[in-house]
């Protein structure tokens, strides 16, 4: 009985410890990765901004293949939406909350377990080499209740950097291959017509 009591109050003990340790995580969090992609930003950004195309090369497509998909709303822009059930990613959805055409698209996300205020942003840079892709991750559990934060704040804590940071990198490395194989379309050439004098009738 006695080394059931010490097993017990050591259980107890470490479980005070873990809710001590969630309770002082930030409630708050902020990574992000970028690449440099030879190629405009208008080729870039329309694998950015239509979830049809992102999902050619999103790490988590690649990741659950049998994820069963739902795509709705407009095709770009703000209140484009995309919802997903698979064995590997979970059950969740993402959706367009701010939009500049060729420079950067916001995406609000929600995940079955997390709570809170989940973003994900692609902001686009031209420079001398192409363009410059910044694909970032925002949360904040501030104003949720303790329960529905921890899930969050340790998914922040332990999984952020290494693991998301990861599939963030291997996404980037696919969206760059795909952009500089797919031919940029060269704008179309105008032939002048030569303009055609009327003749003078009045003359006549």
């Amino acid at each position: 009985m006695k080394i059931l009591k010490i097993i017990g109050i050591a259980i107890l003990s470490l479980l005070l410890i873990a809710v001590i340790a969630v309770s002082v995580m930030s409630p708050s969090a902020h990574m992000e990765r970028s690449i440099v992609v030879n190629a405009p930003p208008a080729a870039v950004f329309q694998q950015l901004a239509s979830f049809e195309n992102f999902n050619k090369w999103s790490p988590w497509a690649k990741m659950d293949p049998e994820a069963k998909q739902v795509i709705e709303g407009p095709e770009v822009g703000i209140g484009a939406k995309m919802s997903w059930d698979g064995p590997e990613t979970g059950k969740g959805s993402q959706w367009t909350v701010e939009y500049e055409e060729n420079k950067r698209v916001k995406n609000a996300m929600a995940f079955d377990g997390m709570e809170g205020q989940i973003f994900a942003e692609f902001v686009l840079e031209e420079v001398p080499e192409g363009t410059k892709v910044v694909w970032t991750y925002d949360s904040d559990v501030s104003e949720t209740g303790y329960g529905n934060a921890s899930m969050t704040k340790l998914f922040n804590a332990f999984v952020l950097e290494g693991m998301l940071g990861k599939q963030y990198e291997e996404g980037l490395a696919s969206l760059k291959q795909i952009v500089e194989s797919t031919p940029t379309p060269e704008p179309a050439l105008t032939e002048e017509v030569p303009a055609v004098e009327e003749e003078d009738t009045n003359n006549e």
